[in-house]
């Protein structure tokens, strides 16, 4: 965990930026409004553009730096954003708490059941990261952080798919919990 947030900080001190995804702006609206979680959230562009959106947010990354520059971003543009500097597996999820979930190039799957106990019956999830395909882009890659083929469907195949696609080395899945 140590190690992980020395490396994010580095890289976020060295100007990495997050990125606004086009799968959040393309199926956000198809969950209720309420209460949104981003995870592994870096500096904070989804969790600006969910609450811009009428979304009450909280949001998390294990890099502290990535987390005083998403502050800053919310507090410049006037919104209240629940940011906190926390690893993934010790962010306290809840239960039945969100309305939407998302997850934009992180993975762990230990955090599958809390993100199936914390989002709402009717709330969805999009759920974007890189696959074993990405190996062949990037051979030094840690294996560990990829999906295999189909993972996201075996993981969340209970909840209504409304969106599942495996593009090159990106799966991409848009879920709502019933």
């Amino acid at each position: 965990m140590i190690e992980d947030r020395l490396r994010w900080n580095k890289r976020y001190s060295e100007g990495r930026e997050s990125v606004l995804h086009t799968s959040l702006t393309r199926f956000y609206h198809l969950a209720p409004k309420g209460r949104a979680l981003d995870i592994a959230c870096g500096t904070g562009e989804t969790s600006l553009y969910l609450a811009k959106k009428g979304f009450d947010v909280d949001a998390f990354d294990i890099s502290d730096v990535a987390i005083r520059k998403a502050r800053l971003k919310a507090r410049r543009e006037g919104f209240k954003i629940n940011f906190k500097p926390v690893d993934a597996e010790l962010f306290s999820f809840g239960l039945s708490k969100y309305s939407l979930i998302i997850n934009f190039y992180f993975l762990n799957r230990r955090i599958f059941a809390k993100i199936r106990r914390a989002l709402k019956s009717g709330g969805v999830l999009i759920f974007e990261t890189y696959n074993e395909e990405h190996l062949s882009i990037n051979p030094n890659f840690n294996p560990e952080y990829l999906l295999s083929k189909g993972e996201l469907i075996k993981a969340f195949g209970d909840f209504e798919i409304i969106y599942y696609c495996e593009v090159s080395n990106t799966t991409t899945l848009v879920a709502r919990k019933p």
